[in-house]
């Protein structure tokens, strides 16, 4: 159990964010949903009327550093302290690489990669100062399993595991943990639709991964894998090991 640790999960609104932001309240943990949409606010209300932790929902823009400190800054001063970062925010445009404008590069890499970056420096100069802390990234299966049209995506995605890597050794010393966590295909809001449908039978097991299922392992890679950094772990339904 959590008690008396304190969780913020980014992009949190809905989907797998708001996922893990339930599974550390199932475990009494203190949370604090964010998301650039204010309906965060009233998530966080309606999911704190049933656990005991401190839970709240803040509006917070991953891709303006202003918004990033002011939202840390916020935990600490209401909440004390900052144990554990699930920095989920994110997604991109889907489209044959050749097919890709500026703008859906940009946009793409700006949102996953570029914010999970302004999201990490900020969280890892805190915790240098806090002296611990541990922050989970949200990666992809697509960086190890492409099954085409993510050309953006997965250069972000990509990105984000590469500087889990950089950071976790910057870092490992100082009691501060990274690592990343790249779910399989996982029905949410956002990606609900034919999509997914035309990938489920390349997958092992035959069935999609729950939004509940993964965050178990966020929020274990979070607080219990105490001596992991710098790994991306895949939950994926045997897609990365083979088709069937």
């Amino acid at each position: 159990m959590l008690k008396g640790k304190v969780a913020m999960v980014t992009g949190a609104a809905q989907g797998i964010g708001f996922a893990i932001s339930e599974e550390f309240a199932k475990q009494n943990a203190d949370v604090v949903l964010t998301d650039y949409n204010p309906k965060v606010v009233e998530v966080a209300q309606d999911l704190a009327q049933k656990y005991d932790g401190r839970i709240s929902g803040l509006v917070m823009n991953v891709m303006d550093n202003d918004s990033i400190q002011a939202g840390l800054d916020q935990i600490m001063s209401s909440l004390g302290r900052l144990d554990y970062v699930v920095n989920n925010a994110g997604g991109g445009v889907l489209k044959p690489f050749a097919e890709l404008t500026d703008d859906d590069f940009d946009q793409t890499i700006n949102l996953d990669l570029r914010g999970t970056f302004q999201c990490m420096r900020a969280e890892l100069k805190l915790f240098l100062k806090q002296g611990q802390g541990s922050i989970v990234n949200t990666g992809a299966l697509g960086s190890v399993y492409n099954p085409g049209g993510m050309g953006a995506y997965n250069a972000a995605k990509n990105g984000i595991m590469g500087m889990t890597q950089a950071a976790a050794v910057d870092y490992a010393d100082q009691n501060i943990r990274v690592n990343c966590v790249a779910p399989g295909l996982t029905k949410t809001p956002l990606n609900d639709g034919g999509f997914l449908d035309k990938i489920l039978p390349t997958v092992p097991m035959k069935r999609y991964e729950t939004a509940a299922e993964v965050a178990k392992l966020f929020v274990f890679v979070a607080s219990q894998a105490t001596f992991m950094t710098g790994q991306t772990i895949l939950s994926d339904g045997g897609v990365s090991v083979g088709l069937k």
